[in-house]
């Protein structure tokens, strides 16, 4: 059993045989991981205990077998009549008791079969945990892993298609790139652009990045600005690695930026809508009442259309005329009187009839006075000065 513990994970590297490029991808990513000393066969068996593995094999009682024979020299025709249940037991009790290792279980359940088996989304968890894009420079030697484990990510996903290298030109951009690179590295760009022009083809971001590979490119950018302009948006969510949504790059800049709520829509003022249109209160309709007809008339029609079309008001008579005295005290002529604007206004006998009865007698003011008689308005006899 003495063998079994052997670190028999570093054997050189191993190809994935996957059909689909996203499985391909995942599968060398985690086995580059334990290459470069990123992860290491514990870290996966922490995160796939024998329970989980087991359970990803319940119906593949020969590689569970397998396992299992290999790891804790159980014979295979007791261990392939095993449940995934008494598989998982024997395979933690085993750990447990030192009896094997991770390694020992990672040298059997290979690279494929991981992808295979177990849950991409879970499978992606175990890779990222930790951050690793976010290690700091000054830690040399994890920072060294991560630039390794990165850029092999991107050369893995270029050549299983899982990204285009306008994909990684367009999420890093030309103005970053011109302003991270080196003189050296910019001048190997400008004589690629030469040589395509030189021969009448175009410079498309295959040659820009032909003449930048990933492991250089990795050199002069920000880890963190690789991984959340190219690894997190165009890998792990568009292939479906975690349950994360993209977010939407908007061209406006949201309101809070510059510290402004967002223009509020508010309704149209009575004074921009049509006449025909705006509201009327119930302030107008009372204080229309005391208005003089002709005023209300006027305003009422002052759009040239007739009140046919407008809401209807309640009808209500017009005040009574002014008396007499007032309209000579205003200088002008009420109701039909025709005042001449000259302080005097004359009365129209026809309204008499309003304030007296036909038979009222007149009295002349100077029979009050005991003055001579005069011809007064009912043809009698006048005083002196008539006379005269």
């Amino acid at each position: 059993m003495q063998d079994l513990k052997k670190d028999t994970t570093k054997e050189g590297p191993r190809s994935s045989q996957l059909s689909k490029g996203r499985e391909r991808f995942l599968a060398h990513v985690i086995e580059h991981g334990f290459e470069v000393g990123r992860r290491s066969p514990e870290d996966f068996v922490r995160h796939f205990p024998p329970t989980l593995i087991m359970e990803g094999l319940k119906d593949q009682p020969k590689l569970r077998a397998d396992i299992l024979v290999q790891a804790t020299g159980v014979k295979e025709k007791v261990a392939i009549k095993k449940s995934w249940e008494s598989c998982a037991d024997d395979l933690q009790i085993a750990l447990d008791e030192n009896e094997t290792t991770a390694s020992a279980i990672m040298r059997v359940f290979q690279l494929d079969d991981r992808v295979r088996y177990l849950d991409h989304k879970l499978l992606w968890s175990y890779v990222t945990e930790g951050e690793f894009w976010k290690i700091s420079p000054s830690r040399q030697k994890e920072y060294a892993a991560a630039k390794s484990h990165m850029a092999f990510m991107l050369g893995r996903a270029l050549e299983d298609k899982l990204v285009s290298h306008a994909d990684i030109v367009e999420g890093i951009t030309v103005e970053e790139l011109a302003s991270r690179l080196p003189k050296s590295e910019l001048g190997k760009i400008i004589k690629g652009a030469l040589d395509c022009g030189k021969r009448n083809a175009p410079f498309t971001e295959t040659d820009l990045l032909g003449s930048m590979p990933p492991d250089v490119l990795v050199n002069y950018m920000p880890l963190f600005q690789v991984w959340d302009a190219i690894i997190d948006p165009k890998i792990a969510i568009d292939h479906g690695y975690t349950n994360r949504k993209k977010v939407e790059k908007s061209s406006d800049a949201p309101s809070e930026l510059f510290g402004s709520a967002p223009p509020v829509a508010t309704a149209p003022t009575p004074a921009t809508l049509p006449a025909d249109q705006a509201p009327v209160s119930s302030g107008e309709d009372e204080l229309s009442a005391f208005m003089p007809p002709t005023t209300r008339g006027a305003s009422e029609t002052a759009d040239g259309k007739d009140d046919k079309g407008l809401k209807s008001r309640p009808k209500t008579p017009p005040p009574p005329l002014p008396p007499p005295a007032a309209a000579a005290a205003a200088g002008t002529g009420t109701g039909t009187g025709t005042g001449t604007g000259t302080g005097k206004s004359e009365e129209d006998p026809s309204t008499w009839s309003q304030e007296f009865d036909e038979d009222t007698e007149f009295v002349d003011a100077a029979d009050l006075l005991d003055e001579e008689p005069t011809i007064n308005s009912k043809g009698g006899i006048g005083g002196k000065e008539s006379m005269v």
